[in-house]
């Protein structure tokens, strides 16, 4: 009983010296970096796909994670073949301080930025700088913040935070080909007609080009489908109907297909509508002219210009060809033309096609259309004439007039008092008779 007992004192006793005096346990370690504040610094976006030669920015942000900062010093690292810095931009920051310009180097791939926030600032997504950065190789390039780079906290030490870092990768692609140059030696200006209905296309071909796809039909922006149908420079199309063609092609470089050129082809091989020229004779003119008037029209391209020409019924049309000069309706025939007369109008569209139409005149021979012809046809040397002989006529007068009016009117007054006359003659003397 008594062992009982003392058993139970022991373990009392044991318990009670544990709870009074507890038994040392493990040490813990905390790091005093590890009780300072937090911040960010981050690259936006971080992933992408560039072509070669273009431009992207890409904005460096801060993320203060609640704590004031006041300071930022940022380096960035980035592929220098892959990539190089058109311009660091500080026009939108939340710099307001530049402690230094900011540099970049593009042989070395770095940029440097050092500014300070006047009272701090607490922002989760604040603008430190905005890099403006070319493609200039394919492949992938990688822009990352340095271990060097730092934020100070407003907290009147400029106490050194912990940063985390950020890493963007780019994936650089081959620049797209551009449309090619397309000519045609059969229809050369997209802005005219031919009459020809079976054009033949080259076009030009650049270096490391797989191939080429196109397509002709009446639509203006067709894209050609993916597939190569040649890798020449030169095809062809026969007897195509008349309107507006569209040749579109688009070159395959490096298993990248390039944007697609549009090539207007016009074509009209149709003739302008029939048509019959139409005589008029001007009665009430002395002169006695006939007019040919005309017109047609033409569905596609348009009339160009009319041609007249004038031929003699019955010469044969093997041996007499018209001789055509260029005219507007209505067409004056000349008077000189006595004889029965074919007068053909040619109407020529912007294609270059034809139609003929003829009106057989008869010309009225009289002598006095021959006369009336005559004056019209040598009206300038008729009036010289005149003018002369009254100019002749003006001179005779002042040289002899004045002598043939003054014996004219002697005649005349002796005419009318002959007594006078004989008054006057002195009476003879008388004769003596011893």
């Amino acid at each position: 009983m008594l062992q009982k007992v003392f058993l139970f004192l022991l373990v009392l006793i044991s318990v009670g010296s544990t709870l009074i005096f507890p038994q040392p346990s493990e040490a813990i370690t905390i790091s005093a970096q590890s009780l300072m504040p937090k911040v960010q610094l981050s690259i936006s976006p971080r992933n992408g796909t560039f072509i070669e030669g273009s431009l992207f920015e890409v904005p460096v942000l801060l993320n203060t994670k609640g704590t004031s900062v006041n300071a930022v010093e940022l380096y960035i690292e980035f592929d220098p073949r892959k990539l190089s810095i058109v311009k660091p931009s500080g026009d939108k920051s939340i710099i307001a301080i530049w402690l230094e310009p900011p540099t970049y180097s593009n042989s070395r791939g770095t940029a440097k930025i050092i500014g300070t926030i006047p009272n701090g600032i607490v922002t989760s997504n604040g603008i430190v700088t905005s890099i403006m950065f070319k493609a200039i190789q394919t492949g992938q390039a990688s822009v990352r913040i340095s271990q060097g780079s730092r934020v100070l906290a407003n907290d009147g030490q400029g106490t050194d935070l912990l940063t985390q870092f950020d890493r963007a990768t780019y994936s650089i692609v081959p620049k797209p080909p551009e449309g090619v140059a397309v000519f045609s030696e059969t229809h050369p200006f997209s802005d005219q007609w031919y009459n020809n209905n079976s054009p033949v296309i080259g076009w030009e071909k650049e270096s490391a080009t797989n191939g080429f796809s196109f397509a002709f039909d009446n639509e203006p922006f067709t894209i050609p489908d993916n597939t190569i149908d040649t890798t020449e420079t030169i095809t062809s199309f026969e007897d195509k109907p008349d309107g507006l063609w569209y040749f579109h092609i688009k070159p395959q470089r490096k298993n990248i297909w390039g944007s697609t050129t549009h090539f207007l082809v016009r074509i009209d091989t149709e003739a302008p509508a029939i048509f019959t020229p139409t005589q008029e004779v001007l009665t009430a003119n002395v002169f006695q002219p006939t007019l040919i008037s005309f017109f047609t029209t033409d569905a596609l391209s348009g009339i160009d210009h009319y041609e007249v020409g004038v031929i003699e019924k019955s010469a044969s049309t093997t041996l007499s060809s018209p001789i055509f000069v260029q005219t507007e309706s209505p067409y004056r025939l000349p008077l000189k033309l006595t004889d029965d007369v074919r007068v053909v109008v040619r109407a020529i569209d912007r294609a270059g096609n034809v139609r003929d139409g003829s009106v057989d005149i008869k010309i009225i021979s009289s002598r006095l259309s021959t006369f009336m012809g005559f004056i019209e046809e040598h009206s300038l040397i008729i009036f010289i004439g005149l003018l002369a002989l009254i100019l002749l006529l003006i001179i005779f007068h002042y040289l002899f007039g004045h002598h043939l009016l003054r014996r004219l009117r002697k005649i005349a007054h002796l005419l009318r008092e002959p007594e006078t006359f004989e008054s006057s003659t002195p009476p003879k003397p008388p004769y003596s008779l011893s």
